[in-house]
């Protein structure tokens, strides 16, 4: 089953309100050919129709699956019909200033989750926090590329200034059935998604101790792009988008023995992965 992919936005619209779905936020994926005529873009669509820019970050400078982004922008709209006149609005704009640009709507999660886990976080780092300090060392490399940040992006990411603050952008697909190899005892019928949960419990105390936690995150509704060959048509279950205090603390988690220990359930749980590591632009 494939997401939606240049519908007619006005049906698409009509759709996600007869199903009940009335806040919506879009994940702009942006290839920027315009520096001025971008600048522009970014004034004038700003909040406007009512909606929040909430995050506007830079992606790191290299490709995912032949995917190139310059910077990624999360929009939220009061309702259906504000986000798709933005959309009809700043479309063709979209098109003058950028050389590709991908919007992925989701259904956005309640913001009290966020500022729950929020609490979470300093409450954990406060009894079990851990400072990282120098340069993690390099030694982790994922064996399944399809789930994992391939070895380019684990590159460059390691070569960006580890001071920063780092945001990684999680597009998941589940598997329908977990697959655990033979040598794991696992309870059979386990779902890919609960099999996924059980990693982020493992990863998720190696992130929150280290002031690091998800800001935003829903469930994927449809995709609109320039480019038909875009690697993010396809269906998705879940958007999570992560920040670090800083790249270092993600480079020191996936080192750490803890995080090592989770790794066979998000093996057996993720189908695919789109991941995109960036940094924040201006107030993020």
């Amino acid at each position: 089953m494939n997401m939606p992919f240049s519908i007619d936005k006005e049906s698409f619209s009509k759709s996600l309100e007869e199903a009940g779905i009335r806040k919506v936020a879009f994940v702009f994926h942006l290839t920027v050919k315009d520096l001025n005529g971008y600048s522009k873009f970014l004034k004038e669509s700003e909040n406007s129709f009512n909606s929040k820019r909430l995050f506007r970050v830079k992606a790191d400078p290299v490709a995912r699956e032949g995917m190139w982004i310059d910077e990624i922008i999360i929009d939220e709209f009061p309702s259906t019909q504000a986000a798709f006149k933005f959309l009809s609005t700043f479309d063709e704009a979209l098109d003058q200033v950028c050389a590709e640009h991908t919007v992925l709507a989701i259904k956005p999660e309640p913001s009290v989750l966020f500022s729950m886990v929020k609490v979470v976080s300093s409450a954990v780092r406060l009894f079990k926090g851990v400072t990282d300090k120098g340069i993690p060392t390099a030694t982790w490399k994922a064996e399944n590329d399809a789930v994992w940040p391939d070895e380019n992006q684990m590159k460059v990411a390691r070569a960006q200034n580890l001071d920063e603050p780092l945001f990684v952008y999680n597009l998941n697909k589940y598997k329908p059935k977990a697959e655990y190899n033979n040598s794991y005892e696992v309870t059979k019928g386990i779902s890919g998604k609960q099999a996924y949960d059980r990693y982020s419990k493992i990863a998720g105390f190696e992130l929150l101790r280290r002031g690091a936690y998800p800001v935003y995150g829903g469930k994927p509704l449809g995709l609109f792009s320039s480019d038909k060959e875009c690697m993010l048509v396809n269906y998705w279950d879940h958007f999570i988008f992560v920040r670090y205090p800083q790249r270092r603390n993600l480079l020191a988690t996936i080192e750490s023995e803890e995080f090592h220990k989770g790794e066979v359930h998000r093996d057996a749980g993720l189908e695919r992965v789109a991941i995109f590591m960036a940094k924040p632009n201006k107030k993020n």
